[in-house]
Order: structure tokens, then C-alpha cells, then sequence
């Protein structure tokens, strides 16, 4: 049974830097991270393609209409979803295909692909709380602000369920977290 791996923990503990330098380290690796649909504006130094597949809202609502979403959701007033296609498009290259979301995202993705692939579940952690909010305050300077106070609850909510996955990896060290990521993806 081919492997799907989801990684998944709260906005800033680096999900993705583990990942972008797992496969700057050791780009043998038998894994491809899934590419996900969304319709909110692309940044600067994003790219169509490599970061997400940039979408409008009526594309976006076509692939729901015809059903070639696995899942999707509404995350800060813009659209989120992981296609049928991309999913194959890894597959068919013969590697196994890594989500990276945030938590609200596994059980979707476990209901609907549990049974036809091996799912493997690994969440990411901060080092402690503190960390956390010093992380989120880069991004939202003012602690006092509605979105850095909607983040910090969902993430403190999202640490709790922690157990529920089959890995945990506490990135407190980049080359070690790495490592132990390469040993789950290798497992």
C-alpha cells in the first residue's frame, strides 16, 4: 500500500522550512510535496506551480462543482483545497505524496484516503509556548491584534491534539528535526 505522509502543525513552527531543507539535504528522498489550490493572492516570492496553484474564485468553485477536490476549506476568507490530480500527478512519478497543512486539514485528508493509502500523520511542535507567540509576533507585531489572538488560540488548541498523530517532532534544532523527519519518511 503506497505511503501518505501529512505533516501538519500551528502557522510558524516551520513546517516548511523542515521540509524545503530535508530536500536541500537529501533530494534522493522518495517524497513529493503536494501542491495545493488556493484562491487568495500570491506573494512576491511565491511561485505559481512550486508554492500553490493561484486560482480564481470561479476556477476554484468549478473544481468543487465537478468534484476533483479531495478536501477543501475557507481559512481567512480565502479557499484552500488539494486536488484528485495532484494527487496522481506524484503517484504516477512513483513517489510518495507529503501534505503540509495546518491541523484543521489531517482528518479530512485521513477520512477520505485512509483505506487506500498507508497514512502517516506527523505533527510538528514549537519548543514551548513561549516560542510560539515570540513566532506568530514576527509575523503579527501587535499582540493585541484580533488576527495574532485568533491565531495563537487556534495554535494553542491544535498543540493539545498533539497525541493524535502518529509522530510528533519538536523544532527546536533544524538538523535534528530534520533527521528525525527523514527517519519517519524512511520508516
Amino acid at each position: 500500500m503506497k505511503k501518505v505522509f501529512i505533516l501538519a502543525g500551528p502557522s510558524w513552527v516551520g513546517k516548511t522550512t523542515l521540509w524545503e531543507e530535508l530536500k536541500k539535504k537529501y533530494p534522493e528522498i522518495n517524497v513529493e510535496k503536494v501542491i495545493t489550490t488556493t484562491t487568495r493572492q500570491k506573494r512576491d516570492y511565491e511561485i505559481h506551480g512550486k508554492d500553490y496553484y493561484f486560482v480564481d474564485i470561479k476556477k476554484f468553485r468549478d473544481l468543487i462543482k465537478n468534484k476533483q477536490l479531495i478536501e477543501y476549506a475557507e481559512v481567512h476568507n480565502n479557499f484552500y483545497g488539494s486536488t484528485y490530480d495532484e494527487l496522481e500527478r506524484i503517484l504516477n512519478n512513483w513517489k510518495n505524496p507529503l501534505y503540509i497543512v495546518d491541523p484543521q486539514w489531517v482528518k479530512s485528508l485521513k477520512n477520505k484516503l485512509s483505506g487506500i493509502y498507508d497514512m502517516k500523520t506527523i505533527f510538528i511542535l514549537p519548543p514551548s509556548e513561549e516560542e510560539l507567540k515570540k513566532r506568530l509576533l514576527k509575523r503579527w507585531e501587535d499582540p493585541n491584534s484580533e488576527s495574532f489572538k485568533i491565531r495563537l488560540n487556534e495554535s494553542l488548541v491544535w498543540l493539545a491534539e498533539k497525541d493524535d498523530y502518529d509522530y510528533q517532532i519538536v523544532n527546536d534544532d533544524l538538523e535534528k528535526s530534520v533527521l528525525q523527519l527523514k527517519e519517519v519518511f524512511e520508516s
